[in-house]
């Protein structure tokens, strides 16, 4: 299963694919990560790692599983 995370950074926020350590998306805000995040994640299985501004883990998402309302 691949794993993802998605960090804050000076610009917004990005998910980064830690196999590759590639950044795959980028966006302005947290709930645009959430949005985009749903439609990247489509019809891939993975876990996704948020981490907050202050570093620390803030949940774990499944992936097929995982929406943001």
């Amino acid at each position: 299963m691949n794993i993802y995370q998605v960090r804050p950074t000076e610009m917004g926020w990005e998910l980064e694919d830690q196999q590759t350590q590639k950044t795959v998306l980028r966006t302005l805000t947290k709930d645009e990560m959430y949005s985009a995040l749903d439609a990247y994640m489509d019809g891939r299985a993975a876990s996704v790692e948020v981490f907050g501004r202050d570093g620390e883990l803030e949940e774990a998402r499944p992936y097929p599983g995982s929406h943001h309302l």
